[in-house]
């Protein structure tokens, strides 16, 4: 065996580093995304629980233990469905970007493997995984806000309750 047999030998796990190392980052996207869902189920198991409450109290016919009326429940109601939605848009396209990045793994494998018949696709995956993960993530920053918003009333309104019950 001469000098290049021994070259293409120690090629061949050079090769093997260089995919596997190319296959760690969509791999690391794939954790941050499934961060991301559990985040996100998390936050959909409150509005769940709370917006349960507040159907409950509709139901009774009877906002005034929550210290609302009934058009502040009605815009609770309302805000909380929005937020429910906002969620499942976001882990819809969280679990997408999972999909996707765990494809762009794969297709980083075939390249290598194969003839590159398709030599574009790693990246492609790669950039619409990322542009998912942007999605989701885009999809919780409104429905945080939106949360915040709903906290912030439900406060001034207990607020104005307390300042009432004083004079």
């Amino acid at each position: 065996m001469g000098v290049m047999g021994v070259m293409g030998a120690s090629a061949a796990p050079a090769t093997t580093v260089a995919m596997i190392s190319a296959m760690v980052t969509p791999a690391l996207l794939i954790l941050g995304s499934a961060s991301l869902v559990a985040s996100a189920l998390l936050r959909m198991a409150r509005v769940v629980d709370r917006a349960r409450i507040l159907c409950a109290a509709a139901h009774e016919g009877a906002p005034k233990p929550l210290g609302a009326s009934r058009v502040e429940l009605r815009s609770w109601l309302l805000r909380h469905s929005a937020r429910a939605r906002y969620i499942e848009w976001s882990v819809a396209s969280l679990y997408a970007a999972v999909v996707i990045f765990v494809a762009s793994c794969l297709s980083i494998a075939l390249e290598q493997w194969s003839v590159a018949l398709l030599p574009g696709l790693p990246f492609g995956l790669a950039f619409a995984g990322t542009l998912l993960l942007l999605a989701g993530a885009g999809w919780m920053v409104a429905e945080s806000r939106m949360s915040g918003l709903q906290i912030s009333e439900e406060i001034a309104l207990a607020l104005g309750h307390l300042k009432g019950e004083e004079q």
